[in-house]
């Protein structure tokens, strides 16, 4: 729980922890959770130890405020599925728009470590690993409403559907930090190919 200064008002406070987690998360995305210090933090935020500690106690408190705004966007994200059109072109857009979100050339690494986290069992991989569960029940469900509807072929397995997607996202993730020419939108049409190929019957 962060210690709120006395006098700051509230425009003021929410200013001065932007600029911590923006800060924090340029030092994660450099050196990870566990390399990046406070020390660093604090260096990059051109905060003092004392004036940062007012707001966060610790770089547990930081990485959880990080985490909430990530189980945030992965909620708004995954609002795009509910919007209106055919189920492969909602997933699509919604790819398409957490690889845009990721895109960010000096906080990009920043979702990279995150899957490399989600993968320990640690306090931090635990936290990853809790939104992404969210964000795959989501599509999950997304899918068992389109063959409900009959956009989805009853014959295809759910599960190693959305194993498949994750591993397109994750890898386009870690790709687009390389290929920095590449827009995510220039993808949508070959994602769309790839959607309504997954979403018929399996090949025998």
């Amino acid at each position: 729980m962060s210690v709120l200064p006395e006098a700051e008002a509230p425009s003021g406070l929410e200013a001065r922890r932007r600029q911590i987690l923006n800060a924090a998360r340029l030092c994660f995305s450099r050196w990870g959770f566990h390399g990046a210090s406070m020390g660093q933090i604090c260096a990059e935020a051109r905060m003092s130890p004392g004036a940062l500690y007012r707001y966060f106690p610790s770089k547990d408190a930081i990485i959880e405020a990080i985490a909430n705004e990530e189980r945030l966007g992965a909620q708004a994200c995954m609002a795009e599925m509910e919007g209106e059109g055919p189920l492969a072109e909602r997933i699509v857009r919604t790819c398409v728009s957490y690889l845009e979100a990721a895109r960010d050339p000096e906080t990009g690494g920043l979702m990279v470590e995150i899957c490399s986290e989600s993968l320990r069992n640690t306090a931090v991989g635990q936290r990853f690993a809790e939104i992404e569960a969210t964000v795959r029940g989501a599509i999950r469900a997304a899918i068992m409403g389109g063959m409900r509807t009959g956009e989805v072929d009853p014959a295809i397995d759910v599960d190693k559907v959305v194993t498949i997607l994750f591993g397109l996202g994750d890898g386009l993730l870690m790709r687009l930090q390389m290929d920095r020419h590449v827009r995510p939108a220039e993808l949508q049409p070959y994602l769309l190919r790839i959607m309504n190929v997954l979403l018929k019957e399996p090949a025998q």
